[in-house]
């Protein structure tokens, strides 16, 4: 089981049982929790980089129906809006492939 695995395999709820700001099981904190837990992995993401990453992975979960998980399409979008963000130099080459480990691994 690989880093990105461990931290969002299949914790990320979907539909109504989607939480982004508050509990523990919030997109929120799963982020934060493997940004502080693994510095070596994901020390150079900011948490403004990561606040884009939420937002972007809160408004494909919101859609999707409750316990369906993310299927290709929604994944290869969600990649590709990182890819965008990377030609605009909103984010770095670094953080782009840190982004697409954890679309993976949703």
């Amino acid at each position: 089981m690989g880093l990105f695995q461990k931290y969002f395999g299949g914790k990320v709820k979907t539909g109504s049982a989607f939480k982004q700001s508050y509990g523990p099981e919030s997109l929120h904190k799963i982020l934060r929790r493997a940004k502080y837990n693994s510095p070596s992995t994901l020390g150079n993401l900011s948490t403004k980089d990561l606040d884009k990453l939420e937002k972007l992975i809160a408004s494909k979960a919101r859609s999707l129906p409750t316990g369906a998980g993310f299927g290709y399409y929604t994944k290869l979008y969600m990649k590709r809006t990182v890819s965008k963000w990377w030609r605009k130099n909103e984010i770095t080459k670094e953080d782009m492939k840190d982004f697409h480990n954890i679309i993976d691994a949703l």
